[in-house]
């Protein structure tokens, strides 16, 4: 026997192990975990429809390694996990049974496979029995184990005899996904209920607090709402004025709550998507809901004007308007109408002019102070001076508007007898012989015309358009307070509380 034939054979041995090892390490270790792919089976979860079970080991932690790192372990929380019916959670055969671990394998073909484990009983030990998503195929007990639980994986294998696994994520029709986020023990604690039918209920939002719609508000607020879903919820999105959109939540948990200060001034309407586990999504919103924590911008004219008005007319005083900008608008005007150069009031008008009555002679000032939907109000500030004449004092502004008194025209000299007027003397007469009585000489004065006033001399009639007329204002007066806005209503009743 030479050396180079027992080197040969040392070679062979040494790689048969090595290559024997290696599949014991694949099927002990399996190849990286992956999320289910293309010709996979819908799965349902294995537990009895309506009974509350919850996980007490999640992925990748304790036992749950390797090809089992994406398993789960299942108690009844709603009576006895011994002797628990456990179904098929999708059509299949019967693939293989070990007894000494109570676990039973179902292909799903494609290599796909889901494994049941710790089972007391088995609906039958032999391979290729069809059985149906939803059948009863064995009983949860403690076997292999210490404490009675279902040990559920899914997992895919290419080859036969399904030594090469890598264990799957899990997504159950009942409406419930597990997805590995690494760390250990994931989803530790989730209590899942079986359906009969799917989950096709999507999620639900409930707004509370103290907000009402359609209301501005001068101090910042809060916005809370609470997601609901049948299953189980997956996160939410929120934004002002706008669908939050995106293809996954913003936010993990079912609570949320916005502050109607955030992005200033304005009227908003709060938008929140939510996510359940099978990413079925609801678009909820709330509002408007308005945020008015500015003043409205009201400003003093830079030269004071005067306005002139005869006592006893009905006068109307007008302002350029105050401005609110993004806020609540402007909702009135509170004004001062005295002798006081820093006087206030509460009298009160909607628009941006008044009319008044029944001023006596005198000088005053018109002041005020804009007011906005919420709560904010301007300075006050000086908006005209007006003077008050008497009746019979004419103000300069009827001095500019009224039209001058034609002055009369003078007679014309009448022609006599014996003094015949220059325009209309006769020349000198010849000798005539004296007339008769019945032939009136010619000598006879010209008969006075009749005076007829020349187009051009006719005397202008007084204007017959009174200055409540001119102003648009009604014939008769009222006595101040009793002021109206342009619109003729009483603005007191419009007056905001503060």
């Amino acid at each position: 026997m030479t050396l180079r034939p027992v080197m040969r054979r040392v070679a062979f041995w040494v790689g048969l192990l090595l290559a024997w090892n290696a599949v014991f390490l694949m099927a002990t270790f399996g190849l990286p975990p992956t999320s289910a792919h293309a010709g996979a089976p819908q799965l349902w979860l294995p537990t009895p429809v309506g009974e509350r079970w919850q996980v007490t080991q999640g992925f990748q932690c304790g036992s749950h390694v390797g090809t089992q790192s994406r398993s789960l372990d299942l108690v009844n929380l709603d009576g006895s996990t011994t002797g628990a019916p456990i179904r098929a959670a999708a059509d299949g055969t019967t693939f293989v049974w070990q007894g000494s671990t109570g676990t039973l394998i179902i292909a799903h073909g494609d290599g796909y496979y889901t494994m049941y484990t710790h089972l007391q009983q088995v609906i039958t030990t032999r391979r290729g029995l069809e059985v149906n998503r939803g059948d009863v195929i064995g009983r949860a007990g403690s076997v292999g184990t210490g404490m009675p639980h279902l040990h559920f994986t899914f997992f895919h294998a290419p080859d036969r005899g399904a030594y090469n696994r890598t264990s799957l994520e899990l997504d159950f029709a009942d409406g419930y996904s597990f997805h590995d986020r690494s760390g250990c023990n994931q989803h530790r604690g989730v209590v899942v209920v079986a359906r009969a039918e799917p989950d096709t209920i999507p999620p639900d939002v409930h707004f509370r607090g103290e907000v009402e719609p359609n209301q501005w508000y001068c101090e910042d607020q809060r916005i809370d709402f609470t997601i609901e879903d049948d299953v189980r919820v997956e996160g939410f999105s929120q934004a002002f004025n706008r669908d939050p959109g995106g293809e996954a939540p913003e936010f993990d948990g079912d609570t949320g709550y916005v502050q109607i200060s955030w992005e200033g001034d304005g009227l908003k309407t709060l938008h929140v998507r939510a996510w359940d586990h099978n990413d079925r999504q609801t678009l909820a919103t709330f509002g408007p809901v308005g945020f008015d924590n500015t003043a409205p911008i009201f400003t003093a004219p830079e030269t004071l004007p005067t306005r002139t008005y005869t006592a006893g007319k009905p006068m109307k005083l007008t302002w350029p308007p105050a401005d609110d900008g993004e806020g609540s608008g402007v909702a009135g005007y509170r004004l001062y109408l005295g002798s006081e150069i820093d006087g206030t009031d509460d009298w009160f008008s909607a628009e941006a002019g008044v009319k008044v009555a029944g001023l006596e002679p005198g000088r005053y000032f018109l002041r005020g102070q804009a007011l906005d939907n919420g709560c904010k109000s301007s300075d006050w500030i000086t908006l005209q001076h007006v003077v008050v004449t008497a009746a019979d004092e004419t103000t300069p502004e009827e001095a500019a508007t009224a039209t001058p008194e034609a002055t009369a025209t003078p007679k014309t000299v009448e022609p006599t007898a014996t003094q015949p007027s220059e325009a209309t003397a006769t020349p000198e007469a010849t000798a005539t012989p004296e007339p008769t009585a019945t032939q009136p000489p010619k000598a006879t004065a010209t008969p006075e015309p009749t005076t007829t006033p020349l187009p051009s001399a006719t005397a202008t009639p007084e204007p017959t358009t009174t200055p409540e007329e001119e102003l648009n204002l009604p014939a008769t007066s009222t006595a101040i307070p009793a002021a109206t806005s342009e619109t003729g209503k009483d603005p007191v009743t419009k007056k905001p509380v503060y």
